[in-house]
């Protein structure tokens, strides 16, 4: 008798992957999808948990609670790049999250992939002009 592989569950999409903020970006409500990684921060402030990620995710939240609409940011924060989409409500703030990449510094091979995913995720084009290559010397500076 031979038994059929274990199915793997399919990743969490970005609509099962969102958190609710109060008024002082306290956690009120963790989606089962992000329950491994935040169910233990329900009731602290979110910026305690994670050092000086307020100057990236603050300014769009506060854009969604004072205009009243949905306000979506792709941001970069500890390696990893993730499209936020801010939900403002009269009692909070739903946060959904969709992961783009994360950053894989093993190698520079393992960078380079994971760059380009990102770069292809998010759209990225050649500039329109090359920067110019940076002047090198090997004199140490003073």
């Amino acid at each position: 008798m031979t038994s059929a592989p274990l199915a793997r569950p399919d990743p969490p999409t970005a609509s099962e992957l969102y958190v609710v903020l109060d008024s002082d970006d306290r956690l009120s409500y963790v989606s089962v999808g992000l329950q491994d990684e935040l169910g233990g921060w329900v009731g602290h402030v979110l910026w305690d948990h994670l050092p000086g990620a307020r100057e990236i995710y603050g300014p769009g939240f506060e854009e969604a609670r004072s205009t009243g609409q949905a306000v979506e940011r792709v941001v970069f924060y500890a390696g990893r790049a993730k499209r936020l989409t801010a939900i403002p409500a009269p009692d909070g703030l739903a946060v959904h999250i969709e992961r783009i990449a994360a950053l894989d510094v093993r190698t520079l091979g393992t960078l380079a992939q994971s760059l380009a995913r990102i770069a292809e995720a998010l759209g990225a084009r050649e500039p329109a002009q090359p920067d110019l290559p940076a002047r090198a010397s090997l004199r140490a500076l003073p």
